[in-house]
């Protein structure tokens, strides 16, 4: 190939002697025939791809004595078949530690040190000036941040503040006895928690000043609110129903479809305005006006 560019350049000849190639500064060259330059434009710069494939041979090429012909000694076409070990353009990346500058929901308090993904430290974290490389040189600057990890600004676990979020959306049905008098204790709300898949002990909830005792049906579908506490620190404002239940099936009052996406009325008036908050707040929150008007 070497010898046909050499024999090729060899015949090339100029037709007008009075052309000649001057090249311009860093921006690229022209050809000047008398008086008349044409401008040269030259061809964009094409950047190397770093791309590397770590293979392995198929079959095992086997020995050859020293002393042999060169024929002899030539790789077979199986030799040249190999089998793709690892790619690493598509190798999983190491996490990143960083420094947290904030408090962020499902990943640190401020001042901690947290690993995450390459993409998202960049992406969510850095750029929004969330966080910094946790590097020896940001470790000495940010040491007074870090030793103020545990002050009361602090939430009490990376998933407290998304766990609060995440109370305030529920409405807990809770179900009381149709025939027998009953008084809500905190009891009764572990029970209706946990058969919302929500496990909380009893001294976490806070119940309304005044009690709530029945049978009576004018509580049926009527909402009032608990708080909860949570890891001792955080509290959380939960919605809760009363449903009167019968073991009887015949007995069992008619229950509304879908009724914890309708808001409902608060048993205590002082209690109205947390729930309409928290019913305002829940984006799955559906209202029968709007319904009506939309048909």
């Amino acid at each position: 190939m070497l010898r046909s560019v050499v024999q090729g350049l060899s015949r090339l000849s100029l037709q007008n002697t009075n052309m000649k190639l001057t090249a311009l500064p860093l921006t690229g060259s022209a050809l000047t025939s008398g008086n008349t330059k044409v401008p040269y434009h030259p061809s964009p710069m094409v950047q190397q791809i770093r791309t590397t494939f770590i293979l392995k041979r198929k079959h095992k090429v086997d020995l050859v004595n020293g002393h042999a012909s060169l024929r002899s000694r030539r790789l077979k076409a199986r030799h040249y078949i190999y089998e793709l070990v690892e790619d690493t353009n598509i190798k999983k990346k190491e996490p990143v530690k960083v420094i947290l500058k904030t408090a962020i929901d499902g990943l640190g308090s401020r001042g901690e040190v947290v690993e995450v993904k390459p993409n998202r430290a960049r992406n969510h974290l850095l750029l929004q000036d969330l966080a910094v490389y946790a590097s020896p040189e940001n470790i000495e600057e940010y040491a007074s941040l870090m030793q103020k990890r545990s002050d009361e600004d602090q939430p009490s676990s990376p998933f407290a503040l998304k766990t609060v979020k995440m109370l305030s959306k529920r409405v807990v049905s809770v179900s009381m006895n149709l025939h027998n008098p009953w008084t809500i204790e905190p009891w009764h709300l572990r029970v209706a928690f946990r058969r919302a898949g929500i496990i909380v002990p009893e001294e976490a909830f806070t119940l309304p000043p005044h009690p709530i005792c029945g049978p009576d049906l004018s509580l049926q579908n009527k909402e009032f609110a608990v708080k909860v506490k949570i890891n001792g620190k955080e509290e959380a404002t939960v919605r809760c129903r009363i449903n009167h239940f019968a073991s009887q099936p015949s007995e069992r009052l008619p229950c509304p479809a879908h009724h914890w996406e309708y808001p409902a009325e608060p048993i205590f008036p002082e209690q109205a305005a947390i729930l309409e908050e928290l019913t305002r707040n829940n984006p799955s929150t559906r209202y029968h006006e709007e319904e009506e008007e939309a048909y």
